[in-house]
């Protein structure tokens, strides 16, 4: 719609000024789209697998590292200072892209809902014998209706930072990555405060 919207006034030949931020606003809604499109066709592909399809030896460590790394200028945009420990070095095995793709989408989802200079918790530790990844934030968590429903598609509360709401896709797809590989995920809010997410995965 804002698309469409945009398009019709530019057709109206508007001012230089007009023009200009109309134009960056279809900009914009094109790329959301498109990155709705690529989760939908990420989401669809993953939920056909039965097994990772290129399972390798994977230190989760180190993804994690650079995961935190890939998101330095969005935690800076948003004075926010993500802190990552690691109890020990655990491997597991499986697709290093979706294991990836999971790890930046439980990121982002703490970035969102975290505050302006805020900080975003991360820890890497065993649990008998799966890996826990847990990532916490210190915003207001979720409402309790909500929390049935976070990791069901197309399901999003509205982020604190811009009042919008994301494709409701990436928990989805942190949910079917988990189970592609073994192990599971789940959300809650903090006892202290702010949300927990956590993935957990077979060691390798």
């Amino acid at each position: 719609s804002a698309i469409i919207g945009a398009a019709e006034i530019l057709e109206g030949r508007p001012a230089d000024d007009d023009r200009r931020r109309f134009a960056i606003s279809v900009g914009e809604q094109a790329r959301r789209l498109q990155g709705i499109i690529e989760r939908m066709l990420m989401l669809a592909r993953v939920e056909q697998l039965q097994a990772p399809e290129d399972a390798v030896q994977v230190d989760l460590g180190g993804l994690l590292q650079c995961c935190v790394d890939e998101r330095s200028l969005s935690l800076q945009a948003r004075r926010l200072s993500c802190s990552l420990a690691i109890g020990e070095p655990l491997d597991v095995r499986g697709d290093p892209f979706l294991l990836r793709q999971a790890l930046l989408n439980l990121l982002d989802n703490a970035i969102a809902f975290s505050p302006a200079g805020g900080d975003i918790e991360i820890a890497l530790q065993r649990r008998d014998q799966r890996a826990e990844v847990s990532l916490r934030d210190h915003g207001n968590g979720a409402p309790d209706y909500a929390l049935p429903q976070v990791f069901d598609r197309f399901y999003s509360l509205a982020s604190p930072a811009s009042g919008k709401k994301s494709s409701g896709l990436g928990l989805a797809l942190v949910r079917e990555v988990a189970r592609l590989h073994g192990g599971e995920a789940d959300f809650a809010n903090h006892p202290e405060g702010g949300a927990l997410a956590r993935l957990l995965l077979p060691l390798a």
